[in-house]
């Protein structure tokens, strides 16, 4: 009989292979499809003369998922077979959120995670949605009712005054979840830029035939939604750019040293220890300290206040598997701080949040790291066209987030700019 470990790795396996599609893309400079395209200066033009010599001939396989807040699975990642890895087109006409994930965890899983409880969080806020048959149907809908279990049932019609009270509901979002170039079943990109990679996810956009994106990008990947919101044919369909912890710098010397060191170990070693802490139910002791140490103190209180939320942190351990697989991507992460480029960050002119974390509870003192971060930060996006808005997040982990707190900040942010 196979132990317990095995078993789990096993169900991972089939975690990461069943929940994604690929498609294969042309490493060549975005060109949109539409008639219309802007003029590029001579800066542009000479950056995109310079990335298609490189690049020619170049393919590149880039995984992703695309689903909607409408029908999201739960949990986020299932074990079950997909029977249809075809695009389902009525998604088209949604507005997108395009999801990118940084190093450390990096890959479709850890995107797809927060697209669960972005989803999760807009379900919360829309109980009830008007449906293609012009009266209100039940979307999500959540007991109201006193400790005795009495519950209150509510009855709605359409335009009528009873409606009144009620904010008017956010329409369903799509959710575009990928992993970057190196990333799990990704292939790293020929020319390792940030440039590429933003010329990758706007060909992908493109592909799916979207008509604009809200991007939402953690640490490493910041830059890749800065210039994917500076290409010259796509600016004006980014309605939105949500950045977590961002890293906007060259690394220093320890941050690029610590990094190296941490890819060193064999990938078994960190598989065995993800199953240790994290192949648990979401009520154990053990669990509750792992995930309070990767996604701070203030997970906890989401794990035990929302059982969604705690199926949703249940799932964290796949982040932490497959290291070899996303070995690659962490490396080409690490090589592209030295062709670091922001001119085109110039061009940016979608509304812009800058969300900064620190592990410290709520009410005490912003670290002094967290500040020094922020300030980079805004010396980095001070040449944008923009006017960022920047946010502190309080009781944040080592590597990820309280998932419910920052994706409430992001879903208030898109809803805000739907029609920027």
């Amino acid at each position: 009989m196979a132990s317990g470990f095995v078993r789990w790795k096993n169900h991972v396996d089939k975690l990461l292979r069943f929940n994604h599609m690929t498609i294969t893309l042309s490493a060549e400079p975005f060109r949109i499809s539409e008639s219309g395209s802007q003029t590029l200066d001579r800066h542009e033009t000479a950056r995109e003369h310079h990335y298609a010599h490189r690049s020619a001939c170049a393919t590149t396989t880039l995984q992703y998922a695309f689903d909607s807040t409408l029908n999201f699975p739960e949990p986020f990642l299932d074990d079950a077979p997909q029977f249809s890895t075809a695009f389902e087109p009525s998604l088209s006409h949604l507005p997108c959120v395009l999801f990118l994930h940084g190093s450390d965890p990096g890959g479709f899983d850890v995107a797809r995670w927060v697209a669960g409880g972005l989803s999760h969080v807009h379900k919360l806020r829309n109980p009830l949605m008007p449906s293609r048959f012009g009266s209100y149907s039940v979307y999500n809908v959540q007991e109201r009712g006193d400790r005795s279990g009495a519950t209150e049932t509510i009855h709605l019609q359409q335009d009528s005054e009873q409606a009144a009270p009620f904010a008017v509901p956010m329409p369903p979002l799509g959710m575009l979840s990928i992993s970057r170039p190196g990333y799990l079943e990704s292939t790293p990109a020929h020319t390792p830029t940030f440039q590429t990679q933003a010329a990758t996810a706007a060909q992908l956009v493109e592909r799916l035939r979207l008509p604009a994106v809200h991007v939402i990008a953690h640490k490493e990947a910041a830059p890749v939604a800065l210039e994917l919101a500076g290409l010259a044919e796509f600016r004006r369909r980014v309605r939105s750019i949500s950045l977590i912890d961002p890293q906007l710098t060259t690394p220093t010397f320890s941050q690029r040293l610590s990094a190296r060191l941490g890819m060193l170990g064999p990938e078994w070693a960190r598989t065995r220890a993800a199953y240790n802490a994290l192949a648990r139910a979401a009520d154990d002791d053990v669990f509750l300290r792992a995930v309070a140490e990767i996604c701070g103190v203030e997970s906890v209180d989401e794990i035990k206040d929302d059982p969604t939320m705690a199926q949703l942190y249940e799932g964290i351990g796949v982040f932490f598997s497959h290291w070899n697989a996303r070995k690659p991507g962490v490396l080409a992460d690490s090589l592209m701080w030295a062709r670091l480029d922001r001119e085109a960050w110039k061009l940016v002119n979608a509304p812009l949040q800058c969300i900064t974390s620190t592990p410290q509870p709520f009410g005490s003192a912003f670290g002094s790291d967290a500040l020094a971060r922020e300030e980079a930060a805004r010396a980095a996006l001070v040449n944008t066209h923009c006017s960022p808005e920047f946010t502190r997040l309080f009781g944040a982990g080592r590597l990820l987030f309280p998932l419910e707190r920052v994706c409430r900040m992001c879903l208030d942010f898109v809803d805000r700019h739907q029609e920027s």
